[in-house]
Formats: C-alpha cells, structure tokens, sequence
C-alpha cells in the first residue's frame, strides 16, 4: 500500500479506513511530545513558550521534527481553562516543570460568572493563535491536536480537589453547578479550537480518577457532562482521564468519544470487545520505561501493545519531559518496524 501522510494515517486510524501502519503520536497526554533535549535543540524553553503562541507553535511541531511523533500537540499543559478563570498560577524556570495553579479562588456557585469574552481570556487567544500559526506551517500534512482540560478538573481547579470532592458527597447541587459551569466554558473553548485549525480535540480530565470520587459519583456527575462536551463539541475527540484503569474502559468508551487513552496496565486485547468502535490510544509507560528504560524496552512495549490491538501507539500520559529523545525516537521505529506487518 501506498504510505499515507501523517496527517492521513492518524485521521484514518480514528475515523475508519486502511492504513499502511499504526500511527505514533501523543495526542490523548495530558501534556505533549516535548521533552528537555528538544527545548535546548531549538533554544525555545519553557516558561516562555507558554506565554508566546510564535514559540509554542515552533516548539510543538519539534516533536515531529526532531523525535518523529506523529502529530502537532498544543498547548504543553492543562491549565489554560483555570488560569483564565482567575486562578493564580506558578510558572517554573526549570524546564521539566509545567505550570501549577496554586490558588483557588472559588468558593460556592455565586462566585461562578460566565465571561462573555472567554476566548479572550488569559492565554486563551495565545493558544488558539499557537494552533493557527501551526497549521500554516505544517499544513495538511501532520495532524493537528489540541486539548480542553476535563470538567472535573476544572471544577476542582476552581475551589479545590479537596472542597469539590467532599462536595461530592455533601453538597451535590454545589457539584452540579460547577460541572454545568465547567462544561459550558470547555465546549466554547474547544470549539475555538477546531476553527483555528485543529483536527483532533482531546478532553484532558487528569483529575479523574475513583480512587479520589465513587463510582457512584462519577456516574452521576461527571459522565452527564462528558457525553455533553463530546456532543457539543461534534468534531473528531478523544478521551483522557488520570484513572484509566481497565476497571474504567467501559465508562470510557460510553461517553460518546471517537478515541480513549488507556493505562499501560490494560490488557488492550481483552477491552477490544467492550469498546467496539471506540479507537484505542495507548499503552507504552511513560513514567518509567519511556523516562527511563532502555530504547530495547520501549521497543518491546510498542510491539506488545501492537499485537495486543493498539489503534493508535502513544505514551500512556504523553511524553514527560525528562523523556531522552533517544527513547522517543525508539518508540517511532518501533511502529514503523512493527506496526506495518503485524496487522494489515
């Protein structure tokens, strides 16, 4: 078969459709494909390209250029949303540190007022124009991914993982309020994301997990507002939460997304009959064999994770960013090693 474009390949894996291989990307992590050695490879380091859309562009599309990852990846962290909605935040001259909220300034839903110019809020319009300045670089030929931080996390951004999960519990209608707050503001704002030229809009819900809120409660509140951002949203978007254990792939796959990021702990083989149409993203380790493991081992995940059914190989929370080039770029052959034979 003939080799499709990136762009082709990555799209195709999603949507449906014959592939010459399985894409390598990082679209569904909660931060990008960037690491230390590409910054110092460019001379664009964070904090700056947080704060400059020319920068992040140039910085994003690195992650094709000098580690082989198939797609373009902006911003690099998940607290855009947060941030514009007033809460302070840190930013770190170390360039493995991605920025933190450390204030939070919510308190009860009186607080809550919806702006009417959100997308001019905060670093808002630096991401959307980071995402513009990239598809006129990289044109159609890599994919284009971009990301909304989840309603959870948001939510619990606002006033506190702490205060939002007793609330869980104790105030329901406090959380309802909140989610439905949340939720409004993260379909506007992925929407604005698609028409700067984004193909693929992950929600980033990297708070979310049922060893800090029930089950139960996931159920009730927060499942309602994700199939409401997957509606609203109506483009091609995938899923990623902190707690994608195989125990939560069933939720995963039922809330109306095109793709879900899975643990490296899952068995992908066993899940492939619960998700039916809903395309994997996954499973090599990040935090341990891709920061540190040997480029032997990352290639040994990539195969696994391919004969396992893998649509869509990516480290299983992007790529950290004392991640070695050298393991990266492993991860990349391996796929083309591996993943144009194995299944088609």
């Amino acid at each position: 078969m003939e080799e499709l474009s990136p762009k082709k390949r990555v799209l195709k894996a999603l949507m449906g459709g014959r592939l010459d291989r399985v894409p390598v990307t990082t679209i569904a992590g909660c931060g990008g494909a960037i690491n230390e050695e590409m910054q110092e490879a460019t001379g664009i380091h964070w904090p700056e390209a947080h704060k400059d859309p020319q920068k992040m562009a140039e910085l994003a599309i690195a992650g094709y250029e000098l580690g082989g990852i198939e797609c373009v990846k902006i911003p690099f962290d998940s607290i855009v949303e947060a941030e514009a909605l007033g809460c302070k935040v840190r930013y770190s001259e170390k360039r493995f540190l991605l920025p933190a909220t450390i204030e939070h300034p919510y308190s009860e839903p009186e607080d809550l007022r919806m702006p009417a110019d959100l997308l001019q809020m905060g670093r808002i319009p630096i991401v959307l124009q980071a995402i513009r300045m990239a598809r006129e670089k990289v044109g159609d030929f890599l994919p284009l991914s971009s990301h909304v931080i989840g309603p959870f996390t948001l939510a619990s951004e606002l006033v506190g993982i702490e205060r939002f999960v007793i609330w869980t519990k104790k105030r329901p209608d406090y959380v309802k309020t909140f989610l439905d707050f949340s939720t409004e503001f993260i379909i506007e704002f992925g929407k604005a994301q698609y028409r700067a030229g984004s193909d693929i809009v992950t929600v980033t819900d990297a708070a979310l997990t049922p060893d800090i809120i029930s089950p139960d409660s996931i159920d009730r509140f927060v499942k309602p507002a994700l199939i409401r951002i997957s509606d609203g949203l109506r483009g091609i978007r995938v899923l990623y939460i902190g707690g994608k254990y195989e125990s939560m792939v069933p939720f995963l796959a039922e809330c109306g997304y095109d793709g879900i990021s899975v643990d490296e702990t899952v068995n992908i083989a066993r899940i492939k009959t619960i998700v039916r149409d809903v395309k994997i993203l996954g499973n090599v380790n990040s935090k341990k064999t891709l920061s540190f493991g040997s480029p032997e081992e990352v290639r040994d995940e990539v195969r696994k994770a391919i004969e396992s059914g893998a649509d869509l190989i990516e480290p299983s929370c992007g790529v950290p960013p004392i991640a070695p080039t050298i393991n990266i770029r492993a991860m990349v052959e391996a796929v083309k090693e591996f993943g144009s034979t194995q299944r088609w």
